[in-house]
């Protein structure tokens, strides 16, 4: 297993795609720290799959937004396992909704989970990761960003706009850190097949598939595949990148429309 003896820490992962990312690294032999906000007993599940298998996994509530409950998981994290080697910032919100009438109180929810989430999750990883002993593996740090980062997507611009800041503060994060070994991406999700998505419109497989180059939505375990890539000791070299997982949408011009994300915020 090429994590044995790492320790990682998933932020929203009750939720679908986090949980398939804790899922994975725990697979690959990574401690977990699942990471929620709202759904206590989804999270607690996600942790039990990981135990079903083998894994070591403890379950930690923070609000992400917040500076503090940042610095509080890590330490959770390492009063738990010892240490922090991954932290993958996949916590997150999409408000739809248009921009002429979007509201204020919309866009701070977006943009203080998203970006300043992220921000500060990274922060207080990243100083932990340099607080310990290097090592050859070094540190990880990865972030759920959207292929609404690059492509405009009518009734997303708040959320878009959150996730072009992700793309670049990958960038900057690794021009700082990965002097001192710790690697630092972003995963360009595209179009994923998940309950939120299912509710706003049933047919949404269905119609992303026929859309999208690869005749299929997108599942929670494409963009697992992509974090065990970023995480793994053959992606030593790879930092400062949005690795697309996206299933092609990036091809399509323009993005096409969803209807449901122009209702009001």
């Amino acid at each position: 297993m090429m994590l044995k003896d790492r320790v990682a820490i998933v932020t929203g992962a009750s939720r679908e795609i986090g949980a398939a990312m804790a899922l994975a690294l725990a697979r690959e032999g990574a401690a977990v720290v699942v990471s929620y906000f709202g759904e206590p007993d989804r999270a607690e599940a996600a942790a039990e799959r990981i135990r079903a298998v083998g894994g070591r996994a403890i379950t930690f509530r923070a609000d992400c937004s917040q500076r503090a409950d940042n610095f509080a998981l890590v330490a959770a994290a390492v009063e738990a396992f010892g240490r922090l080697d991954i932290f993958v910032a996949n916590a997150g919100i999409t408000k739809f909704g248009r921009f002429i009438d979007y509201s204020e109180s919309s866009f701070d929810m977006v943009a203080d989970l998203n970006f300043k989430g992220s921000f500060f999750g990274a922060q207080a990883a990243a100083q932990q990761m340099l607080r310990q002993p290097r090592d050859d593996y070094g540190g990880r740090i990865v972030f759920s960003s959207s292929v609404v980062g690059s492509t405009a997507v009518p009734g997303l611009a708040a959320y878009g706009a959150t996730k072009a800041a992700i793309n670049y503060l990958a960038k900057a994060l690794a021009a700082e850190l990965s002097p001192s070994g710790i690697t630092v991406n972003a995963i360009g999700i595209g179009a994923t097949t998940n309950q939120r998505n299912l509710r706003d419109d049933p047919n949404y497989a269905e119609n992303w598939g026929r859309v999208l180059p690869i005749g299929r939505a997108l599942t929670p375990e494409d963009s697992a595949a992509a974090l065990l890539y970023l995480v793994s000791p053959a992606a030593s070299a790879v930092t400062g990148i949005t690795l697309p997982v996206d299933g092609g949408h990036a091809l399509q011009s323009p993005a096409p429309r969803m209807d449901f994300a122009m209702r009001p915020a």
